[in-house]
């Protein structure tokens, strides 16, 4: 009993060490692909940040905590399970993290889905609407109070240029066409979603980043991808690293890409 009592003291001083010693940074979707690359990049350029792993399965958002802990010896790191369309997930992750750390600084919502030649249209677009739309406004709203507590609150949309109306309409965008119909309709909600959001929290930073073309097993098979000109998920995912560090700040309610913003 004296050993249970021990451990939970020296889990509750690590934790209060860490939300006062470091920035609070939750990562859905952060176990593979770009989100897992962009807490690399975060943690190759400052040991400031605490980041947590959101992943719809615990095992695998704790075997990528303890794989960039391997990579970076004195990183801070946790896991945390986290389904953005379980509503008992995210209320369970949101109650989890105030339990531990009272505050969440930064919220980077990376977790999305990409459904390829999935028939029939209508239940492929209920689903990506569920994920990548429905999911993430489910999270942000849990996580509110929490960033409320922050002294520099941040909102990280994760997002696409393919979900822009303007470029969409434009024969000369290098992703022109009618594939992927589900992946820029949701995405395009979600830029709307992050909008309304930069408006209606004027004490939050919201942003949207546009991390370019990169191959990841998320959207199919990454040496494909190569073969079509995607980037390496690294670059991509340093680019998210500087707009969770907040170096394009002042393009704070926009969708930013790494030529500049990119239009509605």
């Amino acid at each position: 009993m004296f050993a249970v009592r021990l451990f939970d003291v020296i889990s509750f001083l690590a934790s209060l060490y860490i939300a006062m010693a470091r920035t609070l940074v939750l990562i859905s979707g952060g176990n593979q692909g770009l989100g897992y690359e962009a807490a690399k990049s975060l943690l190759s350029q400052s040991d400031n940040y605490h980041i947590i792993i959101g992943g719809r399965v615990l095992a695998k958002a704790t075997a990528a905590a303890e794989s960039l802990r391997s990579v970076h010896g004195g990183a801070s790191l946790s896991a945390i399970q986290l389904d953005i369309t379980d509503n008992t997930s995210v209320d369970a992750a949101a109650a989890q993290v105030d339990s531990q750390y009272g505050r969440l600084d930064i919220l980077v919502n990376n977790a999305a889905i990409y459904l390829i030649n999935r028939e029939p249209v209508r239940d492929a677009l209920r689903d990506s609407l569920a994920t990548n739309v429905t999911g993430t406004a489910s999270l942000t709203e849990a996580m509110l109070p929490l960033l409320q507590k922050s002294q520099s609150p941040r909102i990280v949309f994760v997002s696409t240029s393919m979900g822009s109306l303007n470029l969409n309409t434009d024969p000369s965008f290098p992703s022109y066409g009618d594939y992927a119909m589900e992946y820029r309709v949701t995405k395009a909600a979600l830029n709307m979603l992050l909008v309304l959001y930069s408006n209606k929290l004027k004490n939050i930073k919201v942003i949207g980043v546009d991390p370019g073309f990169c191959a990841t097993n998320v959207i199919g098979d990454p040496e494909q991808l190569r073969k079509m000109g995607a980037m390496e998920p690294e670059v991509g995912a340093q680019f998210i690293a500087s707009v969770v560090k907040g170096d394009n700040d002042e393009h704070a309610g926009r969708l930013v890409g790494m030529t500049g913003i990119i239009p509605w």
